[in-house]
């Protein structure tokens, strides 16, 4: 978030942030540049550009976000390194699943990444996003470990729910019809504190506990009705292809905070971060403080909801075999609910009205707190 997008901020905080940003963003230069020549940007047509690459294999090979590629169809396609050397490119494969393309350059002398080896990422672990040369494109923490995006593969319960404001626990607020959560007797107002004897402290905390089970398995929640304690399995089923809960709302405030990449769902397997892109500057490699290779950014979610397809995972999508670029679809996209444009004249606003709107400023800035929390919440 930029200084100018704090709503009812001074001057003199303006100047210390864009002071600390700048310090923030001199500390982890050093270590973005680490995968800077392993970067590129890529255009088409010479005047447009698509997205950002990650460079593997021999150096020739380039890997990048498929559907934003799609966008340059019919035109030549160049991959721009951090020294402006210009190569021409192919496309010679596609994972659709993962929706990345690869990319065929010649003569290239581009250094390939080396992905780290090791674990998984864990919560609250600082990422970079890298862009060529000496650019950082994105800073921010791992928020939900990784998890698959796939309907098939995500665990359902069928409920709606949102952080409870006294205590601990999510607060059932709805529940799906026919669905594990009203098979086994779960009612609006009940409120889950536990998962498999885990605590639950907010959405996001069940969210993340929720994501480590899958379809056909079976978990226990404890819930309070009443002040009273209670205890629900539930054999988890296939999350539905289609939304269970309205999120029209959801889906509009997302959309505030800036443009959001087309294909953002579906993926095999990703971890989700905090960290804020636009769409054009997925593709390229996500590095560790120690400047270790760990991710391919692969979209941007939401207004704080990125996405990184770790390493282990893009290295075994990398012992597949590709889609013939010819054969290769791009998942359609989602118009999604669409802001009005009509512009209206309003009238000037006299003192109370701006304490009035002042303090409408804050409320809203707290539901946008508690939004984030509530998405990806829905239909769980």
């Amino acid at each position: 978030m930029t200084a100018q997008e704090l709503p009812l901020q001074k001057e003199q905080d303006r100047v210390v942030l864009r002071r600390q940003s700048g310090e923030v963003f001199d500390v982890v230069s050093p270590i973005s540049q680490k995968a800077g020549k392993s970067t590129v940007w890529i255009w088409a047509g010479g005047k447009r550009q698509l997205c950002v690459g990650t460079v593997v294999g021999d150096g020739s090979q380039v890997l990048a976000k498929w559907s934003e590629i799609a966008r340059g169809r019919g035109l030549a396609l160049q991959c721009v390194g951090s020294d402006n050397q210009t190569f021409d490119a192919t496309v010679s494969g596609v994972y659709e699943d993962e929706d990345i393309a690869v990319l065929e350059l010649k003569n290239s002398s581009l250094r390939p990444v080396t992905f780290a080896k090791g674990s998984g990422l864990s919560l609250g672990q600082f990422l970079i996003a890298a862009g060529p040369g000496d650019v950082t494109l994105g800073l921010g923490v791992v928020s939900v470990k990784e998890r698959v995006l796939r309907d098939s593969d995500q665990a359902y319960v069928g409920i709606a729910v949102e952080t409870a404001e006294e205590g601990e626990g999510v607060v059932i607020r709805q529940v799906a019809a026919g669905s594990p959560a009203e098979q086994a007797g779960l009612k609006e107002g009940d409120v889950v504190i536990s998962l498999a004897e885990k605590t639950v402290g907010s959405t996001a905390e069940f969210r993340a506990l929720l994501s480590a089970y899958r379809p056909g398995d079976r978990v226990k929640l404890d819930c309070l009705r009443s002040q009273n304690k209670i205890a629900a399995e539930l054999k988890l089923a296939a999350k539905q292809p289609t939304g269970q809960f309205p999120q029209r709302r959801l889906e509009v405030m997302e959309r505030m905070g800036g443009d959001i990449s087309q294909v953002r769902d579906g993926f095999p397997a990703v971890v989700q971060t905090d960290m804020v892109l636009n769409p054009e500057e997925c593709g390229g490699p996500v590095l560790n403080l120690r400047g270790e290779v760990i991710g391919i950014t692969a979209a941007r979610a939401g207004r704080i909801r990125s996405y990184v397809i770790p390493a282990s995972s893009i290295e075994a999508m990398l012992s597949r075999k590709p889609v013939a670029p010819e054969l290769a679809k791009v998942r359609a996209a989602d118009p999604g609910p669409q802001l009005s444009r009509t512009r209206q004249v309003r009238p000037r606003l006299n003192r109370s009205d701006m304490e009035r709107m002042r303090e409408r400023m804050k409320e809203m800035q707290q539901f946008m707190q508690r939004l984030d929390e509530e998405l990806g919440a829905l239909d769980r």
